[in-house]
């Protein structure tokens, strides 16, 4: 799924990977197109510019188009893209009206180092998705992941097979508290533990020695966030 990692859902979800574009911090050009091949892309308001830059035809682009350069609204206007555009004044931010359209398994880039509450409304906007028949399988791009992991009605679980020297990995509590989570693979384990989302420690993690790479999280009830950082290549 990713060039650093793949991730591995249970229950498994069901069909096309699309891919979504954010107008913040662009991905590596080499990283784009490694994820973008073959799939549908999305690309919302400046998130433009990125694919444009790594040369890439969006199939849909939509937003208010209030940050896209001047260089890539003359790139639009030549692309075969369909686009739909909005008002600036409204109710939803582009990423939740991108989510209102583009149904079924998601994977969103340039979603980091922007503003922060950019990056908060998007993750819980991803749980919102659900809602929606969207289900945002990961933020990522080279340096980050992070996967909103959801037990809706059941228990969820995910293996995460590293490809990447990761530097730290963190569990999230998106809901008020997550029940029953394991970890494995890890340094530090958790079997069938509490979270809660006002006292955030299961952060800077690492993988155990010996795990060859592979880490294994269960959730019975809530929501968490499973974030892994990698250190920029020298």
């Amino acid at each position: 799924m990713l060039p650093q990692a793949r991730i591995i859902f249970e229950p498994q979800t069901p069909g096309e990977c699309q891919v979504i574009v954010l107008g913040g911090r662009p991905p590596l050009r080499s990283w784009l197109l490694d994820v973008a091949s073959g799939r549908t892309v999305w690309a919302v308001d400046s998130g433009v510019d990125a694919c444009m830059s790594a040369g890439i035809t969006p199939h849909y682009v939509l937003g208010d188009f209030d940050s896209i350069s001047e260089e890539g609204k003359t790139w639009l206007k030549h692309s075969n893209a369909e686009v739909e555009r909005f008002q600036a004044d409204k109710d939803r931010t582009d990423f939740q009206l991108c989510l209102n359209r583009a149904k079924g398994g998601l994977l969103v880039t340039g979603c980091w180092g922007g503003r922060f509450d950019h990056a908060f409304a998007n993750v819980f906007s991803a749980l919102w998705g659900l809602e929606l028949g969207a289900k945002v399988l990961a933020f990522a791009d080279e340096s980050e992941i992070l996967i909103p992991l959801a037990a809706e009605g059941q228990s969820a679980a995910l293996e995460l097979r590293l490809l990447s020297e990761v530097s730290a990995i963190s569990l999230l509590p998106l809901s008020e508290s997550c029940e029953g989570v394991d970890v494995r693979g890890t340094k530090w384990e958790l079997d069938g533990t509490a979270l809660v989302q006002g006292r955030p420690y299961a952060v800077s993690n690492v993988p155990e020695k010996g795990s060859e790479g592979k880490i294994s999280v269960k959730i019975e009830k809530g929501a968490i966030g499973v974030y892994c950082f990698f250190e920029p290549s020298a």
